[in-house]
C-alpha cells in the first residue's frame, strides 16, 4: 500500500478509548504518512493522541494536522525536547524523514519513552544497532510501522507455508513496481538523496518504496514464529537511474538475486522500480508441491488440490487491518511486556539486506535512458525472471547495462 495521498480524516466518528490506551505523541505530521498515523491513532481504541510536533508548523498540510490534533485535545509542542519532557507521553510515533529516525528514537528511549517508527527503521546498520542498544538499555518497546505484515492475507498465507502446504520452498520472485515523476524527487530537499547533513538518508527505491515488499517477502518465507525476518546470502544487485531528476542519488531501479538463508535455501530474484506507470506488487513462491502468491490477496495453489485465497476482509478490522494490527501489536507489547510483530530486533535485517544490496553494487547507480523503460517492462524484467540473473548476465543484455 502506498500512503502518499492519504487524506486527513477530519470528520472521523468519536471512538471510545480503552482505559489502558497508550498515550502517544506524533512527531512528523505532514503528507500521506503523517495523516495515515493520525487517522489510525484517532480511530484505534488502544491509543490516545496526547500531542504532535512538526518542524514546519506553518506549512499548509502540517497546519491541517495540527488543527486536527488540537481539536482532539492534544498538545502542540514547540520542539522535540518538549515532547520528550512531557510526562503524559508514554510513546513517541516517529513519522519524519529517514535521517531523523536514529537520533529521535535514541533520544526518546533515553527519555523513557516507547518508540514506533515509520519505515524504514533506519538506512544504515550502524543506526539500527544504536537504536536497538538504546531500546534495550531503556527496557522500552521499539517497533516499525510495516503495515503489510499485519494483513490477514499475509498472516494466513504464512501459516499455510509454515505448515508445508506447498512443500519445500525452491524459488521466490518479487516484483515491486511503482510510479514516481520527476516532480516527486524535486518536492522536498531530502527526496532521492544519499546523505543529508552527513547523516544517511538513502531515499532510493529500495528504502522508500520497496522496503514494505522486501520485508513482506523475507517474513513470508522465514521459519518459526513471528517476528522473524529471513536473511539472504550470495547476494548480487545492480542499481540504475532512469529518471533525470538532478537530486536522485540513491537509484530508482534495482535488480537483485540471492539465496534466502533458510533450511530450504530457495533462490530469490527481485526487481524494484519507480519507473512503472502501472503500480504492481507481487511475491510468488514456488515449492516442490505447489506455489503461492501474495499481491494484497494471498493465493495458495497446492499440487492436486483446490486453490485457496486469503483476503483481508474481517468483521473486526482492528484485528486484521494492516495498520491497526501493527499499532495493536505495539500497544500489546507495551502493556504485556511481549515482543511486537515488527520488533527492532528483526526489522534491522531489512535494513541490512538493503544496505548489502547497495554494497555489492558498490554504491553505483548506473545512468540509463528513460526511453529504455518501455523495453524494461515489456522484455527485461521477464527475461531477468526467466534466467534468474541480473540484466548484465542475460543472453542478450540490454545496451544500457
Amino acid at each position: 500500500m502506498t500512503t502518499r495521498n492519504v487524506p486527513l480524516n477530519a470528520t472521523a466518528a468519536k471512538v471510545d478509548k480503552r482505559p489502558d490506551a497508550i498515550r502517544m505523541a506524533q512527531v512528523g505530521l505532514a503528507g500521506g504518512i503523517g495523516y495515515a498515523h493520525i487517522n489510525e491513532v484517532e480511530k484505534n481504541p488502544r491509543f490516545i493522541c496526547v500531542g504532535g510536533y512538526d518542524l514546519y508548523p506553518t506549512n499548509s498540510p502540517v497546519a491541517a494536522a495540527i488543527d486536527r490534533i488540537a481539536k482532539g485535545g492534544g498538545k502542540i509542542y514547540r520542539g522535540f525536547e518538549e515532547v520528550l519532557a512531557d510526562p503524559e507521553v508514554e510513546a513517541v510515533d516517529i513519522c519524519t524523514p529517514h535521517h531523523f529516525h536514529r537520533p529521535m528514537a535514541v533520544a526518546a528511549f533515553q527519555a523513557g519513552k516507547h518508540v514506533l517508527v515509520e519505515k524504514p527503521m533506519a538506512t544504515h546498520p550502524d543506526d539500527c544497532e544504536a537504536m536497538i542498544a538504546a531500546q534495550r538499555a531503556s527496557g522500552k518497546v521499539g517497533a516499525v510501522q510495516m503495515q503489510h505484515v499485519g494483513q490477514r492475507s499475509m498472516l494466513f498465507l504464512r501459516d499455510a507455508l509454515q505448515n508445508g502446504a506447498i512443500g519445500r520452498l525452491r524459488e521466490v520472485f518479487l516484483n515491486s513496481l511503482w510510479w514516481r515523476t520527476e516532480e516527486y524527487y524535486a518536492r522536498i530537499p531530502w527526496a532521492g538523496r544519499m546523505k543529508i547533513d552527513g547523516a544517511w538518508c538513502v531515499d532510493g527505491v529500495l528504502y522508500n518504496q520497496c522496503v514494505h515488499y522486501i520485508n513482506q517477502m523475507l517474513t513470508l518465507v522465514s521459519p518459526g514464529p513471528l517476528p522473524s525476518v529471513a536473511r539472504v546470502k550470495n547476494l548480487q544487485c545492480a542499481m540504475y537511474q532512469f529518471h533525470d531528476a538532478t537530486n536522485l542519488e540513491a537509484g530508482d531501479t534495482a535488480f537483485i538475486t540471492g539465496i534466502i538463508d533458510i533450511p530450504d535455501a530457495p533462490q530469490m530474484t527481485a526487481v524494484g522500480t519507480t519507473c512503472s506507470t502501472e503500480e504492481r506488487h507481487c511475491i510468488e513462491i514456488l515449492g516442490d508441491k505447489g506455489r503461492a502468491m501474495w499481491n494484497g490477496v494471498g493465493y495458495l495453489f497446492p499440487d492436486g488440490q483446490p486453490a485457496t485465497e486469503f483476503h483481508d476482509d474481517h468483521p473486526s478490522p482492528h484485528l486484521f487491518n494492516g495498520n491497526s494490527m501493527i499499532f495493536n501489536s505495539f500497544a500489546q507489547a507495551i502493556r504485556t511486556n511481549s515482543t511486537p510483530l515488527t520488533a527492532f530486533s528483526q526489522i534491522q535485517y531489512v535494513t541490512r539486506f538493503i544496505n548489502d544490496c547497495y554494497g555489492v553494487s558498490r554504491w553505483q547507480m548506473k545512468k540509463a535512458p528513460w526511453s529504455a523503460t518501455e523495453a524494461l517492462f515489456k522484455e527485461t524484467i521477464q527475461q531477468v525472471r526467466l534466467h534468474r540473473c541480473l540484466p548484465k548476465d542475460l543472453p542478450a543484455p540490454p545496451v544500457w547495462v
